[in-house]
């Protein structure tokens, strides 16, 4: 009954739930399942013992061979060829004057005591030395019962035997006591055996736990440093070699860049800000904010590129799973493009509210472009991921040259963003490094009820022919300083480094009056 409680656990599909259920709390109470080990190992020992009483209990109240009996047969067994040299009657006469079930052999009883002490010694759920005291007791109560109590019944197997040199008694007591013995030693083995493996084990499974817990943190860093996909070709390419390069081209991207032009001013490395550290934990905070924001599901087609200093530059459209035909509309090819303006809205947001929080007046100032750009992975020891191209070229001039607070891209991306229900301001044509006189827009919001595309030449077929004005640019800064010698200098600074922007007659009004 024990055993079968015990391996109840092992046959839950083939088992009532309540008797599966029986099986686990029995198992899981050490106490309870030694306890029944215990009994078992008892059961079992004693059984043979009292197998054993109630032989030599049967012995002396009932002769079993007598001297007569014993030396007629054994002097016909003596006899070769008995059955050919005497009558079959006669022969038959002699071996019925003693019965075979009466001829007994109490050594058969000592090797099923060696057989129940190889039973105790693999019984996983006792310890050594309880099995070593079983072991030890049974071996001993046989010995006991073998030396003292039957010794008439090992004398009767010994004349049987032809008189062996050593009473069988004593043989078969040292067999139970060097099979004791080794049991013993056997069972300290086995047990020293059983806790160096559960502590290899117990190792293996904490190494496999560090490894696995290092594995994930490694491909942590590496998809927060890679974008998805990029990590996913360096993590899965087993035999890459180091001196493979990644890169990708891409036809339809967007590209944004968002800065804060009054960071600059904010930061300083005084005594009251620990060395700028303050500063530096402030920006971490602003950017953690701005990461954030990319988790979000809406947002999951736009990657995080890179950031320098206080700006911030993302990029949409190179990551997407989807697969595009050529004749797609533009609405649908651009789509990544419009949630890139909703995530440059949403930093907007972030910014105010941490502006609230932190009682400061930090402002972005933020352009995005869109176009092909080439992106891959550089850097062998510290590998970084960036894009290139015209493309990125004009949308950092569309952020350097932008004023704080407003978000300005060119011509051809308002056409497009117009189709998606932005609305947009003329800023005018403005001179971009390398790109000559660019006409550029700020973005003004998103039209809810129009949803009609709206062509951007609608926005300045109006105005007179463009004439080069030059204009203070200084009004574009918007920057929040705190003392009046920080604003001269700043002011100032900005004079030198502004670019001239060439807008038309009709325009300069306008113009200005945006700018401020």
């Amino acid at each position: 009954m024990l055993v079968a409680i015990s391996i109840a656990e092992s046959f839950s599909g083939m088992l009532p739930k309540f008797f599966v259920d029986v099986s686990k709390r029995f198992n899981d109470i050490t106490f309870v399942r030694e306890l029944a080990a215990i009994i078992i190992a008892l059961t079992i020992g004693l059984s043979n013992v009292i197998d054993m009483f109630f032989f030599v209990t049967f012995v002396r109240t009932e002769h079993i061979v007598s001297e007569s009996e014993f030396n007629a047969t054994a002097g016909l067994e003596e006899v070769p060829n008995a059955e050919h040299l005497l009558p079959a009657s006669f022969v038959q006469q002699m071996r019925d004057a003693v019965p075979t079930e009466r001829v007994l052999y109490p050594s058969y009883l000592s090797n099923f005591g060696v057989l129940i002490l190889i039973a105790i010694a693999v019984i996983a759920q006792l310890t050594h030395l309880t099995k070593i005291l079983l072991i030890l007791s049974i071996a001993a109560l046989h010995c006991y019962f073998n030396v003292f109590l039957m010794q008439d019944l090992y004398a009767l197997e010994d004349d049987l035997a032809h008189q062996p040199i050593i009473s069988t008694r004593y043989c078969a007591s040292g067999l139970l006591l060097v099979a004791a013995l080794a049991l013993s030693f056997l069972a300290r083995h086995m047990d020293h055996e059983d806790r160096v493996i559960f502590k290899w084990k117990t190792e293996v499974a904490e190494q496999k736990e560090t490894a696995n817990d290092m594995r994930q943190r490694n491909e942590a860093l590496v998809y927060n440093v890679l974008p998805v996909h990029v990590a996913e070709h360096f993590m899965k390419n087993t035999k890459r070699s180091h001196d493979d390069l990644y890169s990708q081209s891409y036809a339809e991207v967007g590209v944004l860049f968002a800065s804060m032009p009054n960071f600059s001013d904010f930061y300083s490395e005084e005594t009251v800000n620990n060395q700028g550290l303050e500063c530096l934990r402030f920006l971490n905070e602003v950017i953690s904010d701005f990461d954030a924001l990319l988790e979000l599901p809406q947002f999951q087609d736009i990657i995080k590129i890179k950031t320098i200093g206080s700006t911030y530059m993302g990029a949409s459209g190179i990551n997407l799973q989807r697969n595009l035909r050529n004749d797609a509309a533009i609405t649908e090819r651009w789509s990544h493009l419009a949630v890139l303006v909703d995530f440059a809205l949403e930093l907007k947001h972030a910014l105010q509210g941490i502006n609230e929080q932190s009682f400061n007046h930090f402002v972005l100032k933020m352009g995005i472009n869109h176009g092909p750009i080439t992106a891959g992975v550089i850097g062998a020891r510290k590998p970084h991921y960036d894009i290139w191209g015209n493309t990125v070229n004009v949308a950092s001039r569309m952020e350097s040259t932008g004023k704080a607070g407003a978000i300005q891209v060119t011509e051809e991306t308002c056409n497009i963003l117009q189709q998606f229900g932005y609305t947009f301001q003329q800023r005018g044509l403005v001179a971009v490094k390398g790109k000559g006189q660019l006409m550029t827009y700020y973005l003004q919001g998103k039209s809810e009820s129009n949803s009609e595309p709206k062509p951007a030449i609608e926005l300045h077929e109006s105005k007179p022919e463009a004439t080069p004005v030059s204009l203070d640019v200084t009004q574009e800064l918007e920057v929040d300083i705190k003392t009046p010698l920080l604003k001269l200098k700043a002011q100032d600074t900005a004079a030198q480094d502004a670019p001239v922007a060439h807008l038309t007659n009709g325009t300069v009004a306008e113009s200005q009056s945006l700018l401020e």
